[in-house]
């Protein structure tokens, strides 16, 4: 399979992931809220926020780990891969025993001394924090398996793992509705559960699928190599740190200001965000290996081709969902929620605009990953992320209200991308004016048109499930008509057409 049919798959079967995804994930997240209640819902989401802060540097390793997997591979040596890939074994699993020595007390004494809580819930959000740690030490020892599936361009059977664990939170959902004991504490117990039976089988199907790439603990501890992945990951740190506070952190200012019920108004924002993140990462995740591979064959034209079409297409995927949602946003929650909590609905399209943002740019973001040199452009980028927190603060502490901390997210995430921009002319010497006629003109004209497909309905009718069948039906007709006619190259369309029909023929075969 060549790369350009292997990109096809992997989007392919991560889009279809990534809808199943959303879909049972709109039923179960209710089901867990009305079982929950806001306030246990808004408790788990902030003890869940302490976990991210003790385990944030899981994403920076796995970035770190991919990247040199995939440009080992792009350069055509087995072994090298073979010997990155013990290396970061052996770098994981002491990460891990440090986090989780070093992140037991400090959590339990933000939850005892610093946090918001009810007396009467404290002994039950501790028991979730300890469960919670204990899963995210198996989350960082199964990062650099996982890794190997990302660089190998596996991803379709990533997409299956991602699949049955929707399907599994789904029906405990649904149990946990008729459970009559305490259902925060079994809420967290099943999910964690879930979490670490998937890391566990995924671990399992990395010896057995690349059995080339044995585990060997003899390369477990590699200075060298050890040096590299943490010196990478270190620098990716800042932008990592950046992004963590920006989120994280404000629910912490949040649940200070306002206490939990408003952390589930700002958890059920990020979960929306998340969600609609899902279907655009189909794209952007299906081009990354690719990216990282074709700059380690020398190829850059190709690399900075690919990073310029991740960020087009990963934005209008984006779009097509995020569009319909921001207008019918207050219909959308009470369907969905039927009470949703105060500020949910302003947060939420706040969060998806935030979103937006960022995709102009996800591109960028791995072509400078790729590159390797991400010292001054992760410091910078990071120190951009940090001040959300500071700006969310002077918000809160001027008095306005709980939804002023999105506004500071999206101010800095705009800040952000520019600068992703930037230094994508000084590494590559790629001019602006590339980026914006490739990338931004098409997506803002993809935008106008769902746009106003989208408000002429809302305008006019009143709210019902026909004038929220109808925008999201006008809308995503509109914006892929656009992209297909304006927005997209030749190259881009052949690409679409060449692999949607050996998809429709493929499952023609499989039904015949």
């Amino acid at each position: 399979m060549n790369p350009s049919q292997r990109i096809g798959l992997n989007a392919g079967a991560t889009y279809a992931r990534s809808i199943v995804g959303v879909g049972l994930s709109l039923f179960s997240s209710r089901w867990v809220l009305s079982a929950l209640g806001q306030t246990d819902y808004g408790l788990f989401n902030i003890v869940g926020s302490i976990i991210v802060f003790i385990t944030f540097l899981n994403s920076v390793m796995a970035g770190s780990a991919s990247r040199h997997f995939a440009y080992s591979i792009g350069r055509g040596d087995p072994r090298e891969v073979g010997n990155w890939f013990n290396a970061a074994i052996g770098i994981h699993l002491c990460m891990a025993s440090g986090l989780v020595l070093l992140g037991w007390p400090v959590g339990e004494y933000v939850i005892r001394h610093v946090l918001t809580i009810p007396l009467t819930r404290m002994p039950v959000c501790l028991l979730v924090f300890r469960v919670s740690l204990a899963s995210a030490f198996i989350g960082m020892v199964s990062i650099p398996f996982v890794a190997m599936f990302t660089a190998k361009q596996h991803i379709a059977e990533l997409a299956f793992w991602g699949v049955l664990h929707s399907i599994l939170v789904f029906v405990f959902a649904w149990l946990l509705t008729g459970y009559s004991g305490d259902r925060l504490l079994c809420y967290a117990v099943g999910m964690v559960s879930f979490v670490v039976f998937i890391q566990i089988a995924q671990m399992i199907r990395v010896v057995v699928v690349f059995k080339e790439y044995r585990v060997q603990l003899r390369h477990w501890f590699d200075l060298k190599r050890f040096r590299e992945i943490f010196s990478f990951a270190m620098w990716s740190l800042f932008g990592s740190a950046g992004a963590m506070l920006s989120t994280q952190g404000t629910a912490v200012l949040l649940n200070l200001h306002f206490g939990p019920k408003v952390n589930a108004a700002y958890g059920i924002a990020n979960m929306v965000s998340a969600q609609t993140g899902q279907l655009s990462m189909a794209m952007v995740g299906a081009f990354s290996p690719e990216i990282t591979a074709s700059e380690g064959r020398g190829d850059r034209a190709r690399m900075l081709s690919l990073s310029l079409r991740t960020s087009k297409l990963g934005t209008i995927l984006a779009m097509l969902f995020a569009i319909p949602l921001i207008i019918e946003m207050d219909y959308v929650l009470h369907l969905w929620l039927l009470t949703p909590p105060a500020f949910t609905a302003l947060f939420c399209q706040l969060m998806l605009i935030t979103f937006i943002i960022d995709k102009f740019t996800s591109g960028y973001m791995t072509a400078v990953n790729a590159h390797g040199k991400i010292a001054a452009y992760q410091a910078s980028i990071g120190t951009i992320f940090v001040l959300t927190l500071p700006l969310a603060w002077l918000f809160l502490k001027l008095g306005f209200a709980p939804t002023s901390v999105g506004v500071a997210y999206v101010m800095t995430m705009a800040v952000c991308s520019l600068g992703r921009v930037l230094w994508v002319r000084h590494l590559f010497g790629v001019p602006v004016r590339r980026w914006l006629t490739t990338v931004v003109f098409p997506s803002a004209t993809v935008a106008l048109a769902g746009t106003l497909a989208a408000i002429a309905p809302h305008w006019v009718m009143s709210a019902s499930f026909y004038r929220l069948s109808l925008v999201a039906t006008v809308s995503v007709a509109a914006s892929l008509l656009t992209a297909w006619l304006l927005a997209l190259d030749d190259s881009e369309r052949r690409f679409i057409a060449h692999n949607a029909t050996r998809l429709l023929g493929r499952i023609y075969a499989a039904t015949t």
